[in-house]
Order: C-alpha cells, then structure tokens, then sequence
C-alpha cells in the first residue's frame, strides 16, 4: 500500500510540473495587448479639440511627419466618409499601425488612441477595438507562418478564415471581400488551367461570366484599373490552347480574349503589331539558337572562323542586342532557354 501512495505522489508531482511549465512557457499577452484591454476597458477616448487645418500638401509627405493633430484631420478627410465601412476602418487603423510602433514604440497604443479620438471621436471606441482585433489577428500570423507554408491553399484558408471569424465576426467577409472574389477568380483560372486543351471560347465565357459575378456594378471600374492584369491571367492559364494553334490561329484567338475583355480596336491594333514583333523575335531566337547549337556540339568545339559566323548571325538577327546577347552567353545566359508565354511574351 505504501508503495501504492508513493506511485501516486510520483505522478501528481509529475502533472503539476508539467502544469506549472505549461503556464510558464504559455505565451503571454504582450504590451501591447495589455494597453489594448486596459483602454477598452477604461471606455475612455481622448477628449476632442478644435484640429487644423488639413495640410495642402498632404498628399506629397508621410502621414507620420505631421503632427498628432495635423494626422487626425488627415484622416477625416481620407475616410471620413466611408468610416462606417469596415474595410475603410481597416485600411485607416493599417495606415497608422505601420509606423506608429516605430515612431513610438512604448506606448503607440495610447497614441493610437489619441489619434483615433481626435479623428472620429464617436467611432473612436469602435475602432480601437477593431484595432484590437487586427493587432491580434496580425500576431496569429506572425505565430503560425512557419505552419501556414507547409498547410494546402484550402487548409490555409480554412485556418485564416476561422481566425478572421473569430476576431472580427460577420465584418471579416466585407474586410477581406476583396480576397473572397480574387480567389473565386483564382479558383476559376486554375480549374481552366488543369482542364484539357480545346473548348478556348467556353474557358473565356466562364472567365468573362466570372469577372461579372464577382464585381456586378463595379466590374466597369474593375476593368479600367486592372485590365491587362486580368486578360494576361487568363492568357496563362490557356496556354495549353494557345500551343497547338498555328501562328494565325494564335494571333486571332489573342485579339477574341483582349476584345472579350473590353480593349478597344486602336488597342487591339497595337496588340497585333507586338504580337507579330514578338513572333518574329522568336522565331529569330529559335534559328540562332538551333545554329549556336550545330557549331557548340561539333568534335572539337568552335573554332575562330565559327565564332565569327555566330557572330555575324547575331548582328544580322538581333541588330544592337546582338552585343548584349554575346555578353549574356558569356556569363552562362541563354535566351532560348526560356519558355515563351503567348499573349505575355
């Protein structure tokens, strides 16, 4: 029985050190997070003051080398009017939270806080909590970056999603809305890109109908900002397609997806022309480097009188490059070897 106690005392000895360790390597909440919950807790926000007059030349200078109250007005005229949506406040509070740290590293909560009251003293309570809440969902990635690299894109989606929900609950979707339509795009890309060759206008049909799904009424402005983005994103993704067409057949499919995509005709015409200038170039690249590779593999190497037929070869196909492409050999760099990406390259 005895021996039966001294067991016993052995292992709970053993759980409570295991426990005081867990609860001494436990990560802590750090400064930061201390003046976070201390603030919100207190409920009090920096009392209002008559600010400035907002800086003429604002837009020309860092937002951190102006005043705390010179800032605030800054801010109201920046967000002022979309405040109330939680994208804007995000963008607001990661504005402030990239340098504020560094220009006041003990206590750039509080000034945070000061600033935000100065700024939007009725939203000034909301937006240190949602400060709160991006400072922590910062820290989560920060922890998990190492794990984050080794996970699927869908477990890594799942893993940030739950965070996201769980710091900012419902407004996550309209701060990462965004990011939800890229990866639904993304998603379509890469389901036409895994999909066998053929069927080219139904792949640009879905892409098109996708891009006006996910933007509805902002797809025009969409377009105007980030066209040629989106148009060479569904070039690489058809490659595949492109490859078994003959050159006609290439240059007419690229001018369907630009004019699919909403390029006018003068842009279509310059796109012709690069495209015929890019077919040519390779086409000479091609030539050189089949005859490079004829004199290279010869018993015995090149000789001088080879050199010189390269050489000439080059000037006759690349006219000012041609210097540069013989530097570039020399250094082990050969053009051919890169692969081409129609409609890209």
């Amino acid at each position: 029985m005895f021996q039966n106690k001294k067991i016993l005392y052995s292992v709970l000895s053993s759980l409570i050190i295991l426990f005081v360790t867990i609860l001494i390597l436990r990560p802590g909440k750090d400064k930061n997070q201390k003046d976070f919950e201390a603030i919100l807790a207190e409920g009090k926000i920096a009392e209002s003051k008559e600010l400035p007059n907002l800086p003429e030349d604002y837009a020309d200078h860092k937002l951190m080398e102006y005043s705390i109250e010179e800032i605030a007005r800054i801010l109201q005229e920046k967000y002022g009017k979309n405040i109330d949506n939680p994208a804007a406040q995000i963008a607001l509070i990661e504005e402030l939270m990239k340098d504020l740290p560094k220009l006041y590293p003990n206590d750039w909560v509080k000034v945070l806080n000061q600033i935000l009251g100065y700024a939007f003293p009725n939203k000034a309570l909301e937006l240190m909590r949602m400060s709160e809440s991006l400072y922590n969902y910062n820290r989560f990635r920060e922890a998990n970056m190492s794990k984050v690299g080794l996970m699927s894109d869908e477990a890594r989606r799942e893993m940030m999603w739950k965070e996201r929900y769980r710091l900012f609950g419902e407004k996550a979707d309209q701060i990462w809305a965004m990011e939800k339509k890229m990866t639904v795009i993304g998603d379509t890309l890469k389901r036409i890109q895994e999909s066998p060759a053929g069927n080219l206008d139904a792949k640009l049909s879905n892409y098109s109908q996708t891009l006006k799904e996910q933007f509805g009424k902002d797809y025009p402005r969409l377009m105007e900002n980030k066209r040629q983005q989106l148009t060479e994103g569904f070039m690489v993704s058809v490659q595949k397609d492109l490859k078994v067409l003959s050159y006609g057949e290439r240059k007419s499919a690229l001018r369907e997806i630009r004019q699919t995509m909403g390029m006018d005709q003068a842009a279509l015409n310059r796109w012709d022309a690069l495209e015929e200038e890019r077919e040519k170039a390779w086409q000479n690249q091609q030539k050189y480097a089949e005859k490079r590779n004829q004199l290279s593999t010869k018993k015995g190497g090149m000789t001088a009188e080879d050199e010189k037929q390269l050489d000439a070869m080059r000037k006759q196909l690349f006219g000012e490059e041609a210097e540069i492409i013989k530097n570039e050999e020399a250094s082990g760099y050969f053009r051919a070897a890169e692969e081409r990406t129609y409609g890209v390259n």
